[in-house]
């Protein structure tokens, strides 16, 4: 039996308009966490737009699924269905394009705003099709998400190679994971909600569709609410100098990121080496990060068993903070019987150069 008729009735009713219902308040409350974020955290102006544009991309989520629900289960007349519903796509594309522009304002992907410049050419063409004829409306969104994928795929690709192939690889590959089955779970199930499958198979394929769904959405929220800042990628060119010293007080290795400091950053180096020096005297029991603001620039204390480190930069980001862990933890696995018994030689630590290269180059 072909089943066409709406608005949707029968037992499955209830089950399907409270599942399509959280749809729109798990995206609606995903939206308002970034809101929150944003007005109550004090975070980079990087940081704060990036939280925007996922404000933009589940807002727009949410209200289109509010207008499927809408359309599908309280309107009778068909034009009016399709109406709400081409209505509710083409407010989802318009909070998306928002979405891409505001990642594109920061981020250059292939070219500076190519995806938001073809996600508008297809908004245009989504607003001639869907009010001619409704029929186009599944090809305009299948083009739309292999676009939207696409998007995605070269973020991914960059964020690997810049950001979690230095920090943390394996989290980035649990990340993807869950993307890509997030990713494919809302294709499944958006394919199974489909009208034409729903009128030949009848209405628990898309209590199916729609179950797949909801798993895709929450795999997805974990990956947005977890993915690193924009302000994270640019992590080499916020370092100015990393310090290693022994807890003796004694510099071990000192190494700068500057071809040329200007005399500012040479007497912030200097007050900097001061301070920590009287840390060191007065503060025995550190065992935990710590930051330090000196004239427009960010100390990072870190402690170890044998030895300090120390990194002076631009930003607070937490990439640094976990580089100069590794960097810490790689020197005391080496030099930890000489760290114990340190007889003062120097030239005993000339190979953390080379451990200084792979951690931060």
């Amino acid at each position: 039996m072909i089943l066409n008729e709406f608005p949707i009735k029968g037992s499955l009713k209830e089950p399907l308009l409270v599942l399509e219902s959280l749809f729109v308040f798990f995206l609606l409350e995903l939206a308002v966490i970034f809101w929150m974020r944003i007005r109550s955290e004090k975070i980079s102006e990087l940081k704060s737009s990036q939280e925007k544009g996922y404000i933009w991309l589940f807002l727009g989520y949410s209200i289109m699924w509010f207008f499927i629900i809408v359309g599908d289960y309280y309107v009778d007349s068909i034009h009016l269905r399709n109406f709400i519903l081409n209505l509710g796509y083409l407010i989802q594309m318009i909070f998306l394009i928002n979405f891409v522009r505001i990642m594109e304002k920061y981020k250059v992907f292939i070219r500076k705003y190519l995806f938001t410049k073809i996600c508008l050419v297809l908004i245009l063409i989504s607003f001639l099709a869907f009010f001619i004829d409704s029929y186009y409306r599944l090809f305009i969104l299948l083009s739309f998400w292999i676009f939207f994928i696409g998007f995605f795929t070269i973020y991914l690709i960059d964020l690997g190679s810049k950001f979690y192939i230095k920090i943390d690889l394996r989290g980035f590959k649990l990340e993807l994971l869950k993307f890509c089955i997030g990713i494919i779970l809302i294709a499944v199930g958006s394919t199974l909600t489909m009208s034409l499958l729903v009128g030949i198979f009848g209405l628990g394929i898309r209590f199916i569709g729609d179950i797949l769904q909801l798993f895709g959405l929450i795999l997805i929220s974990f990956f947005f609410i977890t993915i690193p800042s924009y302000n994270e990628y640019n992590w080499q060119d916020k370092i100015i100098s990393v310090f290693i010293m022994h807890k003796s007080g004694l510099f071990i290795y000192k190494k700068s990121f500057r071809e040329k400091g200007s005399p500012i950053d040479e007497s912030v180096i200097t007050g900097t080496l001061t301070t920590i020096k009287m840390m060191l005297e007065k503060v025995s029991d550190i065992d935990s990060i710590s930051i330090i603001k000196k004239k427009e620039k960010i100390l990072i204390f870190q402690p170890g068993r044998f030895i300090y480190g120390v990194l002076i930069c631009e930003e607070e980001l937490e990439s640094l903070k976990i580089l100069l862990s590794k960097f810490i933890n790689k020197i005391e696995t080496i030099y930890s019987n000489i760290l114990e018994d340190w007889d003062r030689n120097l030239n005993v630590f000339t190979p953390i150069e080379g451990i200084a290269k792979e951690i931060f180059y």
